[in-house]
């Protein structure tokens, strides 16, 4: 578990430990993929699947695996989580 402070941060992913900017929190539910095409971020409750076919036809930057990030006291906590 990483913790971290203000948003428009740079994160490491938890799984590959690439760089993850982090912009905004909503849910507070990522996937670790921005689409080569359009530089968008992937869908933060995508499926293991469509993760997975994203990462076999090489169309994202990163691992495509899911991470959570939860705030507390002004800290941002990052950590695993399941495709949820």
């Amino acid at each position: 578990m990483t913790k971290y402070r203000r948003m428009n941060e740079v994160i490491t992913c938890p799984h590959c430990k690439e760089p993850v900017l982090i912009e905004k929190l909503n849910c507070g539910i990522f996937r670790h993929g921005q689409y080569k095409n359009s530089g968008k971020q992937v869908g933060p409750h995508s499926s293991k699947e469509k993760c997975d076919n994203l990462i076999r036809t090489n169309a994202i930057y990163g691992c495509g695996k899911p991470f959570q990030i939860k705030q507390e006291n002004g800290t941002m906590i990052v950590s695993i989580c399941e495709y949820i």
